[in-house]
């Protein structure tokens, strides 16, 4: 298993079909001597086999060979709201590089992580972007937003309510009163038993 892993991977990375000469060549894995092997690799859902020239090639969930493609695949995803960044990196080699230059010129929107890293792509579309007044710009990042504590009280000054939260009361259910155990007194009548004790197991003498 190890060894179908390997020519798979190497495949991954590799652009463009793949002869048997350069995977023995590049993985050290001799594929044509192995027939489990061969079988194994020629029919993976994850990978194209030619018999005629026999090469093998990565199928990738995404045909993108360059960022024309990576851009019309995104635009294409626009009404699903984008597209994942890890789902595309199996797709194309260069993927890193085709979306920073689709981000330096404004064709996609990149979320990333606090490393820097693409997360999410989205296809920015030119006629959702309108122009807005230098003024208005200025004035929206002067609004200084209400700290949380203070956010109910400047809600009232604005005239606006806040949501009423109506906290459901628990009612306890009465736990069932448990009897109390009495130590019962046992009336003797028999004057000839007086001297044992009836509240005990009686256990006769050897």
């Amino acid at each position: 298993m190890s060894k179908l892993y390997t020519v798979i991977q190497f495949l991954k990375d590799a652009d463009g079909p793949q002869s048997v000469i350069s995977i023995v060549s590049r993985t050290k894995v001799d594929i044509r001597n192995n027939k489990l092997l061969w079988d194994k690799l020629a029919s993976n859902d994850k990978i194209d086999f030619d018999p005629v020239s026999e090469t093998f090639s990565y199928k990738p969930t995404y045909q993108i060979k360059d960022k024309e493609d990576l851009l019309k695949l995104v635009k294409s995803m626009q009404s699903l709201g984008g597209m994942d960044y890890k789902d595309l990196k199996e797709s194309y080699v260069k993927i890193s590089d085709a979306v920073e230059e689709l981000a330096g010129t404004s064709e996609i929107l990149v979320v990333r992580t606090k490393d820097g890293q693409p997360r999410g792509l989205f296809y920015n579309d030119p006629n959702l972007n309108t122009h807005m007044d230098t003024e208005f710009k200025t004035m929206w990042g002067e609004i200084k937003v209400p700290d949380e504590t203070d956010l109910p009280k400047a809600l009232e000054t604005a005239g606006l309510k806040t949501m009423d939260v109506f906290e459901k009361k628990v009612v306890a259910e009465p736990q069932p009163k448990r009897s109390k155990t009495r130590n019962k007194k046992i009336k003797i009548t028999n004057t000839h038993l007086a001297h044992i004790d009836l509240s005990k197991d009686y256990v006769p003498k050897k």
